[in-house]
């Protein structure tokens, strides 16, 4: 009998042990995806009243969404190297598209390849001069930025040489029919024809890894709602004869804005009124686009549920950066501070996390670096790092802290820097050589009442500029970033604001 007890008691000791293994073996799985130029409004969970975006919609409901996610630089290279190493722009400084990433870095991916998971990238990733080293298992990159080398001068960032007259308003369709299927597909399907072979092959990948037991995460990159406006046919009907909601401080020119913002409207050609019709169906393209990534969205979560990992894996949607689409009379601009271009889409869902919970309390892209290694139950902490993990907050363990977040820009459109810090109550601007911008974001949300001026929020400028001081050198920052843009000469003239001193108007300086 005593035999027989201990064979019994051996048995379920086993059994235990077999289940616990099994248990600490199931890691949960991490679906990331980013879109690119996504405005973070347009989209039904966040009261759009027009777009129909179902599966974004159910995904807030059956997690959590942020109403003001911050990206660190709003252009696509340097807000994606900013949140796959965890670090602002500065600390890295990757200040502008086409510039190397930092090979002395650590991406979130390689820390999860490192630890046992299964990582791909499908899609754009917009790191030059590091593709194919970003720490994934495998990658797939549907386009390839080759670093820019500049002799003397790079004529991108003169304020003298804006981007053009409205071509971004431009609008294409093509029937779905049409659709090639081919790799960097030219024209009409330009977008399209990037994201359909990225999306596919996230597919393929969750179907292939059904059941193995080893967790995985993708990072899917599409380039959609991007610009330029090319669409299949479809989605543009489904908006052609809908009355779609217009931007507020739509102006042009709008003499009302910063000065600053006045040189992004002009850089954009918009400080001359567009056309009308043309406006609004820019619009519409957008919308249609906007609904043409919740469709691909929605094919990922049915692929997840038919292979039984959605309610073990993490879901992560995001963009690079916004869009103004209109706001304040800026369109296709997405570097400036203002909130439809510095904020994007973020919602998390996933074991564990709150159910139709909204947080509207300042978080920023860095955070995703945190964020993830907690997920994935690795213990990583660098003092370098400026991010917070959100998963003690998606779980409903702690109460969203009010906290200031940071973004900043040395790119086109504008000849100087700006920084910004917000926090729940008020967003401060820095623009280097003008005036500061202060709003109060829970009054004034759409930030139409500058309160810089108003000698009542003297001591709050103050606070923010020191706060600002106390992390960088705002002009030694701006001055590092043009040097290496190739903006300052040999002798330490700055050709941004030295018109004497910059390349004749027909060089050949690339």
């Amino acid at each position: 009998m005593k035999r027989r007890t201990c064979f019994l008691l051996v048995g379920i000791l086993a059994i235990i042990s077999f289940s616990a293994s099994g248990f600490a073996a199931k890691k949960p799985n991490i679906l990331f995806i980013l879109t690119d130029q996504q405005h973070p409004a347009i989209a039904g969970y966040r009261g759009n009243p027009v777009v129909k975006t179902p599966n974004l919609d159910a995904l807030a409901s059956e997690g959590t969404h942020f109403s003001r996610s911050y990206v660190q630089s709003p252009v696509c290279g340097p807000s994606r190297a900013s949140f796959m190493y965890g670090k602002h722009v500065y600390q890295i400084q990757n200040w502008y598209n086409a510039k190397a990433w930092p090979a002395d870095e650590v991406t979130f991916a390689k820390r999860l390849t490192d630890s046992g998971y299964y990582t791909a990238h499908f899609g754009k990733m917009d790191s030059p001069g590091f593709y194919d080293k970003l720490g994934f298992t495998e990658e797939w990159h549907s386009a390839k930025r080759p670093v820019r080398v500049t002799k003397g001068v790079d004529v991108r960032f003169l304020p003298d040489r804006p981007r053009g007259a409205k071509g971004h308003l431009a609008v294409k369709t093509f029937k779905m029919e049409d659709y090639k299927g081919k790799k960097f597909e030219v024209g009409l399907q330009k977008h399209y024809g990037h994201d359909r072979p990225s999306t596919d092959r996230a597919l393929r990948f969750l179907q292939e890894r059904t059941n193995d037991g080893k967790p995985w995460m993708i990072h899917l990159g599409l380039l959609m709602p991007h610009w330029p406006l090319t669409l299949p046919q479809k989605y543009y009907d489904m908006y052609a004869d809908v009355e779609i909601p217009m931007p507020h401080d739509a102006r042009f020119p709008n003499p009302d804005m910063h000065p600053a913002l006045q040189f992004f409207q002009k850089w954009d050609g918009l400080d001359v009124p567009p056309d009308e019709e043309q406006f609004k169906k820019a619009l519409k393209a957008y919308y249609g686009m906007v609904t043409c990534v919740d469709d691909m969205v929605g094919e990922l979560i049915a692929q997840l549920k038919e292979a039984d990992m959605y309610e073990n894996t993490y879901i992560i949607f995001t963009s690079d950066h916004g869009d103004n689409l209109g706001e304040h009379g800026l369109m296709g601009n997405k570097h400036t501070p203002m909130e439809g271009s510095v904020t994007v889409p973020l919602i998390i869902t996933g074991p564990g996390i709150k159910r139709g919970a909204k947080a509207d309390t300042p978080v920023a892209l860095v955070d995703m670096y945190p964020t993830i290694m907690d997920m994935a139950g690795i213990d990583h902490r660098d003092p370098e790092m400026p991010g917070i993990s959100l998963l003690p907050v998606l779980q409903g363990k702690k109460d969203p802290a009010d906290r200031t977040v940071f973004s900043e820009w040395h790119g086109t459109g504008f000849p100087c820097a700006w920084y910004m810090l917000a926090n729940k109550k008020y967003k401060y601007i820095y623009y280097e050589r003008y005036a500061p911008s202060l709003f109060d974001m829970e009054a004034d949300p759409k930030e139409l009442n500058d309160l810089a001026l108003n000698p009542e929020y003297a001591e709050t400028i103050k606070m923010f500029e020191a706060k600002l001081h106390k992390m960088l050198d705002p002009l030694e920052t701006a001055r590092l970033a043009r040097k290496d843009q190739g903006m300052i000469t040999t002798d330490g003239k700055d050709l941004m604001f030295d018109k004497a001193a910059r390349p004749a108007a027909n060089s050949k300086q690339k």
